[in-house]
């Protein structure tokens, strides 16, 4: 998620830099299995091989050899791969030589469902309405894992997130710092509107009141 389209051209030049030099290593590169997940830990950078490309990742969990959760750093999307399609990054290719293009954001004020149905058609909505669209990107506060922001359509100035809400397909993560009420506000306010017209998630009214323990789900 990227608040500029420039970025995206900047970043496929560093990617094809990325791919041609990894490309020269060949099959001097050790592929790893149980013995290379030994030497490795949460957090290590490493090199995953996609027939005849290596791509920059972190691993994130290790649930066992066949099941490795990887992180792209300079895509930004996530996987599942066998240790065997993985290697230690070679220090010409670190993050000291090229940082992660990648740069992680959670949205702000939004809490997805934990229904997987309304959380796929959550997405399926995101990517619809941005996906090759120009956007404006702000950081409204930190988070453990991330910043959380909000996105702008560039030309329109409408928020990403509060249509979403509007449409019933997020509920409104509160927050309770002062100088940022007024965005909940609104943000609250869309969420009763789309209550009332008994939208996607709302449809059967608000359901939090008896799920809330059971799935997760805050006021």
């Amino acid at each position: 998620m990227q608040c500029v389209a420039p970025f995206s051209s900047f970043l496929e030049e560093k990617a094809v830099w990325i791919q041609q030099v990894s490309g020269n290593v060949g099959t001097k590169v050790p592929f790893g299995g149980k013995h290379f997940l030994f030497r490795s830990s949460t957090s290590s950078y490493i090199y995953i091989y996609i027939y005849s490309f290596r791509y920059r990742a972190r691993i994130e969990r290790v649930e066992n050899p066949a099941k490795v959760h990887v992180f792209y750093i300079d895509y930004g999307n996530r996987e599942i791969l066998s240790s065997t399609r993985l290697a230690a990054l070679p220090p010409a290719f670190s993050t000291r030589t090229l940082p992660p293009q990648a740069t992680e954001y959670a949205f702000a004020y939004i809490q997805v469902p934990q229904d997987d149905d309304a959380r796929t058609d959550a997405v399926d909505s995101l990517v619809r309405d941005i996906h090759n669209i120009q956007c404006l990107l702000n950081v409204e506060y930190g988070g453990l894992v991330c910043p959380h922001v909000t996105l702008q359509f560039a030309d329109s100035k409408d928020d990403v997130g509060l249509g979403l809400v509007k449409e019933g397909l997020v509920m409104v993560e509160v927050r309770k710092e002062k100088h940022l009420q007024k965005m909940v506000t609104e943000y609250l306010n869309g969420q009763e509107s789309a209550k009332s017209a008994r939208l996607n998630i709302w449809r059967y009214g608000d359901f939090r009141d008896d799920d809330a323990d059971e799935f997760g789900y805050r006021r």
